[in-house]
């Protein structure tokens, strides 16, 4: 079968198109993403659509940067995104090999993979690096409410009854972002580490596609004094094609208190469909670093998956 790389062609509708076509998308490789680290990091986002036997099977975005002036550095981090699930192990490996071509060492160019392959996949003509790999778990929002309800961890599911109980506000729009912003940016002072930058965050809704695809989802509980609602919890949900990622979180006191963050999770698995959203990742599972939200994560049994690893071109 016959294959073609066509480099920076699709306007950007054309691309939601097809990456509303992939079903389990990844946020790294949607436009918007590609954009904002334009935006705050300097890179310039290369997109590519994969034809295969007349017919498109994958996208893939690489973010490139010039290191010295002279050399090229391509990174493909969470791709290509597979339009075709029935393409061989195989044939995904020749996708892979027909988009390096543009970053060779003797083009002064280099490739940096983090590929969307299982774990235990080689790619050849790459050399993996020493890194975690990426770990996470989707959950099928196709599935009937009640259905994932059932196959929550007891524990969660029975802080979850809890939170309901409590007389929580809970109510989701893209406006409460700079106020989930301003928590963050205190917890990231508190605790000296964050997976995702604000100045990030807010380059994605900038370059968002639709209005509501930085949706924030926040909790209020009725203040002891005063009258009124107190805000105890948000969670940021990023939608990309016909799925979304879980990117960031914040809880207060009150919030733990009144297992706020089961509730708003669980509003999003319940709200997401409605918008036409059929994958929910819950944006990476760290036993290392965060290991309570990796438990807190896990309580959903989702479908966990972990990636091939961190390769370099040799």
């Amino acid at each position: 079968m016959s294959l073609l790389v066509e480099w920076n062609l699709l306007d950007r509708p054309a691309w939601e198109s097809l990456f509303a076509q992939a079903g389990r998308s990844t946020l790294v490789q949607s436009w918007a993403w590609g954009e904002a680290k334009r935006a705050v990091d300097g890179w310039r986002p290369h997109r590519a659509a994969v034809i295969w036997a007349g017919q498109p099977v994958a996208l893939a975005q690489v973010l490139e940067k010039r290191v010295g002036g002279l050399v090229r550095i391509g990174r493909l981090n969470r791709g290509p995104v597979w339009l075709r699930h029935d393409l061989s192990a195989k044939d995904r490996l020749v996708v892979i090999e027909a988009l390096r071509s543009r970053w060779r060492w003797y083009k002064l160019a280099a490739l940096a993979l983090a590929p969307e392959l299982p774990e235990g996949v080689v790619v050849p003509g790459f050399r993996p690096r020493a890194a975690d790999r990426w770990c996470s778990a989707w959950l099928d929002l196709t599935q009937p409410p009640e259905t994932l309800r059932k196959r929550l961890d007891g524990k969660w599911r029975n802080m979850l009854n809890a939170s309901e109980k409590a007389g929580l506000l809970v109510e989701a729009s893209p406006g409460y972002l700079p106020w989930l912003l301003d928590r963050y940016r205190e917890l990231l002072r508190d605790k000296g580490f964050g997976a995702t930058p604000p100045a990030l965050v807010e380059a994605l809704a900038e370059h968002a596609f639709r209005p509501d695809d930085m949706l924030v989802l926040r909790a209020q509980s009725a203040a002891e004094s005063g009258g009124g609602h107190d805000s105890v919890a948000g969670i940021l949900l990023a939608r990309h094609g016909d799925a979304a990622t879980y990117l960031i979180g914040w809880s207060g006191d009150d919030g733990r208190r009144l297992k706020a963050s089961n509730r708003l999770l669980w509003q999003a698995v319940v709200d997401l469909p409605r918008l036409g959203v059929r994958w929910l990742d819950l944006g990476g599972i760290d036993d290392k670093l965060t290991p309570g939200i990796a438990a807190f994560k896990r309580g959903m049994n989702g479908e966990e998956y972990r990636l091939a690893g961190e390769f370099i071109g040799a």
